[in-house]
């Protein structure tokens, strides 16, 4: 299993269920069960489906991005007239302890989620 990094006012919309989608600038070819982790503490909130990846127009990926404090802030704009993409997302499950991963240096938006990690996960999630 895989970790989604992300900032966490957006894993908020998505655990929540006020969006379907995460919005990326690049593809993947990652699918199935997933985790959903802030991007800043490492930690876990919840886990969804990654069903499928499809392009989205760069407007529509700054409206996912412009939400609470970044309303008014402009995104990315060198990536305006590009093609980005919204990661579909389907079984959508808050955890009710969140779950902390081992910190990484690297940049990447993917942690790979250790097994011990992954059963936890597993558990609170059959509890839901």
């Amino acid at each position: 299993m895989y970790a989604l990094l992300m900032m966490k006012i957006y894993a908020d919309e998505i655990l929540s269920g006020r969006t379907t989608f995460d919005a990326r600038r690049l593809p993947t070819e990652k699918r199935g069960r997933i985790a959903i982790a802030d991007s800043s503490t490492f930690r876990v909130y919840g886990t969804a489906v990654l069903k499928d990846v499809r392009e989205i127009t760069y407007g529509e990926f700054v409206r996912w991005h412009q939400i609470g404090p970044f309303r008014d802030t402009p995104i990315a704009p060198f990536w305006e007239g590009r093609t980005c993409y919204a990661y579909d997302l389907e079984d959508v499950r808050r955890l009710p302890v969140p779950v902390q991963l081992p910190k990484k240096d690297d940049k990447s938006m993917w942690v790979e989620v250790p097994d011990r990690i992954e059963r936890n996960l597993f558990s609170q999630t059959t509890l839901i």
